[in-house]
């Protein structure tokens, strides 16, 4: 329900190479916590509580403005996405480079 909720949301237009084209980027993340089983039905593997954090990240697509047909505002909408999509390039690369 939520995730319906949230998906309603989302900027949608359409173009020339896509009907409902996705304009913004999403992000959902779901903190999960599995606890430890009754005592009569734990085992020592059992005895502590586990926490995990997945991040899901949904992009809005790159675009090419002659292949979409874009004008206006929504030819503006696409060059940001794109800057937005090429410094996040740039951001992941840097993070990878510390990683190594």
């Amino acid at each position: 329900e939520l995730m319906q909720s949230a998906s309603r949301r989302r900027a949608t237009a359409s173009t020339a190479m896509n009907a409902v084209s996705s304009r913004s980027h999403a992000i959902c993340t779901l903190n999960v916590t599995i606890a430890p089983l009754d005592d009569d039905e734990a085992t020592e593997n059992d005895a502590e509580e586990v926490r995990a954090k997945l991040t899901l990240v949904d992009l809005a697509g790159s675009e090419r403005i002659k292949r979409t047909g874009a004008e206006g505002a929504r030819m503006k909408e696409g060059i940001n996405i794109n800057k937005g999509l090429f410094v996040l390039g740039q951001v992941v690369s840097a993070l990878s480079e510390l990683g190594q």
